[in-house]
């Protein structure tokens, strides 16, 4: 008969053979029942399917009710299962596979898998989605689940599960970008019913999340309980949760898991990175590891063993105490704000990441009440800002009762404003003390940028034969360029060395000018260097100077030469920093410089076609100050910057004579030179730093000019030089010139 228009019909199929009847007048059940053999099903029925007795089901693309199987498999390949109500799927010691398959239930646990006798049920599912109001899957005794790019979403508000792991010896498993969500808690282990007499079970219920995501609405995004339930005893939950391979857990009220009656939870989180607490009650225990580059954010609370392997991190967000801490190439980070860390015991080797208020004398803490064994690094947080107060007391970072730990600061100094600052052993603690403090790495770079400008400026401007080679001609004028480099080693007064590797290029043109005894040349020049400078361990500075300006070379026809140079330059500095603890720092300015030079000096015949050329230069250089902060907070400010270095010397050389006319005219030239300038004052923060290269130097040069013809000659020139505070063991400088 018709009932709600279908058929009532009961369908028995034993060893592949189908029979069936119709029912006039019967209540309509809609149920086939499929008793061993094999059975296909491709058209969509809407009815229920209880599978008994080793059958062995193929549901293609139908669309059916629930399905109880026992002892049975199940295949389903697309379609819906409980498409109406009260729809869901049971396994009792049976097995499913399905693939792009809906399974729902709108009345109670959308996927079943329970036990007979020893047996339990195994499902394996790919592309699927599982719906269930209550439990979207629940795992009973020795069962298996298997997700793979598959959703399970259970509701029902405060009770509502994603995955319910029943008893113990089972397994879930997620894959390949899976999905569980639950209302009250994203996957619960716990048992159905209690063992005699209590105590813990050895057997595990395992949950590996791999590459997927675990989300609670509300609660937390896994639970292992064993709720209390009347007239029973505790026994205790163990479960064994590994989350892996860039999984997320999400939860509702901030932990990621909580352990609860009694229960036992292994924890591991191997490569993937986590938001959120773990929490177990005073009766619980909490086992975690994090390996391979995991990363937790959150509090460990409660927890009895935690081990922190091959790169990973934990990050504190409030006060943790965790009994045994095991480090291996792992790290501790306190987090922001100061914190405090208590272990019962400390072994391995490792990193602990701290934040400190040196004038303030507070700190991040680690305190181990047990013993301490083993290597670690204090990787303190750098910044430029200044302690307020002068008076630097020490501050206790680490406390231990004993063992044979040894404790050392990340770059052996840890960076707070203008100064580096000592880790020191008092007894079984170790300290943050003042004494022995030297310049931080932030302020080394912005002494050496302040202090590089006015050798770089004298750079460019060097004595008018490395400018132009010999002008002595016709008196005509011309045009000139020349490429250059130059290699510094520098100590300024305060004690900060740097490396300076400068390359550029100048140009320029000039025009006679007529006088009344012998030629003048007055002409303008233009040009860009920049210098590299290097501090070592990673902390570097560069500096693009443009500059223009004018010049004039006046020549007498008894070998007496004027040569005065104005040059303008505006400079654009950077700097990049490596800390103590190898963070990264960074700062820019940009300022002005103006200055002169004049030099004098005569060129001397004699016999052979060998020459002299004494000469004398005075140079000065005014470099605008500059105010600039890094972004580590370091402030750095200096009025200005001034040069004013007199040189004396000579060269020595032969003009020889070419067979096309032209002449080859080598030189070596040897000078003195006093750096007369003091005091160029450099504050960072509100230490004031005296930034001067004063001192005497000797310079050592050797040259060629040839003149290839009457109006185009060619020079190159090398150069040495030592003296106080700075030396140049390299420089060269190749230029052209051209007559009009």
């Amino acid at each position: 008969m018709e009932n709600n228009g279908r058929l009532c019909r009961l369908s028995i199929g034993v060893a592949g053979i189908t029979l069936g009847m119709s029912l006039a007048g019967a209540v309509c059940a809609k149920t086939e029942t499929i008793v061993g053999g094999v059975t296909d099903i491709s058209e969509s029925t809407g009815n229920d399917y209880s599978i008994i007795q080793k059958a062995v089901v193929n549901f293609n693309g139908a669309d059916v009710g629930w399905i109880a199987a026992d002892d049975s498999t199940i295949n389903i390949e697309g379609g819906s299962v409980g498409k109406d109500a009260p729809g869901g799927l049971t396994l009792s010691a049976s097995v499913l596979h399905a693939e792009g398959t809906v399974i729902s239930n709108a009345e109670g646990t959308g996927l079943a898998l329970r036990s007979l006798a020893a047996a339990g049920s195994n499902a394996t599912l790919s592309k699927s989605k599982v719906f269930g109001v209550g439990i979207g899957v629940m795992v009973g005794k020795s069962g298996d689940l298997a997700l793979s790019n598959t959703s399970v979403i259970g509701t029902q508000d405060a009770a509502g599960k994603g995955v319910g792991i029943d008893v113990t010896e089972a397994t879930a498993t997620l894959t390949e970008g899976s999905y569980v969500r639950g209302d009250s808690v994203g996957v619960l282990v716990t048992p159905a019913g209690q063992r005699p007499g209590g105590g813990k079970s050895s057997n595990l219920n395992v949950v590996t999340v791999d590459g997927s995501i675990v989300q609670s609405t509300y609660g937390a995004a896994i639970k292992v309980d064993e709720p209390p339930r009347a007239g029973t005893v505790f026994t205790g939950t163990v479960a064994n949760i590994v989350v892996r391979n860039n999984s997320v857990l999400l939860s509702g009220n901030g932990n990621l898991l909580e352990v609860e009656h009694a229960s036992t939870a292994t924890f591991t989180v191997d490569n993937s990175t986590l938001t959120g607490n773990l929490v177990a009650d005073d009766t619980s225990a909490l086992n975690v590891t994090l390996r391979n580059n995991a990363q937790l954010t959150g509090d460990v609370i409660n927890g009895n063993n935690l081990s922190i392997n091959s790169g990973a991190q934990w990050q504190m967000v409030g006060d943790n105490s965790v009994a045994t801490l095991a480090l291996n190439r792992g790290t501790v980070s306190f987090g922001d704000g100061f914190h405090t860390l208590s272990l019962g015991e400390l072994s391995g080797y490792g990193t602990f990441a701290m934040n400190i208020d040196l004038a303030a004398g507070i700190g991040d803490l680690l305190v181990v009440n047990g013993e301490a064994n083993g290597s670690f690094a204090l990787k303190v947080k750098n910044t430029g800002v200044e302690p307020v107060s002068p008076d630097i007391q020490p501050l206790q970072v680490v406390h231990t009762e004993g063992g044979d730990a040894q404790f050392n600061l990340l770059g052996n100094k840890v960076d707070l404003g203008a100064y580096s600052y000592e880790l020191e052993k008092q007894g079984t603690d170790w300290f943050i003390v003042g004494s022995g403090k030297i310049i931080s790495p932030s302020t080394q770079s912005v002494l050496a940028l302040f202090n590089a400008a006015p050798t770089i400026w004298m750079s460019e401007l060097t004595t008018l034969r490395s400018r132009m080679g010999e002008v002595r001609n016709s008196g005509e004028g011309g045009g000139w360029i020349r490429a250059y480099g130059n290699r510094f080693n520098a100590t300024t007064s305060a004690g900060v060395d740097y490396e300076q590797r400068q390359s550029g290029m100048s140009f320029g043109a000039d025009a006679p000018v007529p006088v009344s005894s012998g030629q003048l040349l007055i002409g303008l020049l233009g040009g860009y260097s920049k210098s590299d400078l290097d501090l070592s361990r990673g902390t570097s500075g560069n500096v693009d100077s443009y500059y223009v300006g004018a010049y004039g070379t006046w020549l007498s026809e008894e070998g007496y030469y004027v040569d005065g140079v104005l040059k303008l330059n505006k400079f654009h500095n950077e700097s990049e920093l490596a800390m103590s603890d190898q963070t990264k720092s960074k700062g820019s300015y940009t300022n002005t410089g103006i200055g002169g030079s004049v030099e004098f000096g005569k060129h001397i015949k004699l016999a052979d076609d060998f020459f002299l050329e004494p000469f004398a230069q005075m140079a000065a250089v005014v470099i605008q100050g500059d105010h600039y902060t890094l972004d580590n907070g370091l402030e750095a400010k200096n009025n200005r910057t001034q040069s004013v270095l007199g040189k004396v010397g000579t060269s020595v050389g032969r003009n020889i004579a070419l067979k096309d006319g032209g002449v080859l005219q080598p030189y070596v030239r040897v000078a003195v030179a006093h750096e007369f300038a003091r005091s160029n004052e450099v504050t960072v923060n509100d230490t004031r730093f005296n930034n001067e290269l004063f001192g005497s130097r000797a310079e050592l040069g050797a040259g060629v000019a040839v003149s290839l013809s009457k109006r185009l000659q060619v020079h190159a020139d090398f150069d040495y030089m030592k003296g106080n505070n700075v030396e140049q063991p390299w420089g060269a400088n190749v230029g052209v010139r051209f007559a009009f």
